[in-house]
């Protein structure tokens, strides 16, 4: 368990790291669809670029950066003394 005055620290810094870990996938989301006509004129293993880009790049990102986010909160725990002993 976490003492009350190393509480606020851990969650200050838990909080950036969901941020660091939301905003660039959304941002991803947000802005390919805006490009994907551009990338309609490129083929990738037999589809527009961008529908595979779009169906495919960014679940194969989103699925890194949460893997990222795993590790690095682990380590934020570990270092604040929050971490589960299994």
């Amino acid at each position: 368990m976490i003492e009350l005055k190393h509480r606020k620290p851990y969650w200050r810094h838990t909080k950036l790291q969901m941020a660091l870990t939301l905003v660039p996938p959304l941002l991803l989301c947000l802005g390919l669809p805006l490009i994907a006509e551009r990338l309609m004129r490129g083929r990738f293993l037999g589809f527009p670029l961008g529908y595979f880009l779009c169906a495919h790049g960014i679940l194969v990102l989103v699925f890194l950066f949460v893997a990222w986010f795993v590790g690095r909160q682990d380590t934020i725990d570990h270092w604040h003394g929050a971490h589960e002993d299994l």
